[in-house]
């Protein structure tokens, strides 16, 4: 069990939607908890997807790249690359 204390104007807010909703303060305490512990793991997730992509794939890029400079893309040939990107996806 846990107990909190909410500042009034945040309280008011959720008295408020307890009436307009019919639900209790507490089912929707509950209910914004699970949300946000929700998105919060699944922040955790893709951060640690990033950093297993970054370590692997990016150092791997990095590596070709500092071995050949030369093979670096402009600016407007990676935009170029991304609006095809996209568009093949468009076309699914």
């Amino acid at each position: 069990m846990l107990a909190i204390s909410l500042p009034e104007d945040l309280d008011a807010r959720l008295e408020a939607l307890a009436r307009t909703t019919g639900q209790s303060k507490a089912a929707l305490v509950e209910e914004a908890i699970a949300a946000q512990i929700e998105d919060l793991e699944h922040a955790a997730r893709d951060k640690a997807s990033f950093e297993r992509w970054l370590m692997t794939e990016g150092v791997a890029a990095y590596d070709r790249l500092k071995a050949d400079p030369d093979s670096a893309l402009s600016v407007d040939e990676v935009r170029a690359r991304l609006s095809e990107k996209r568009a093949g996806r468009a076309s699914r």
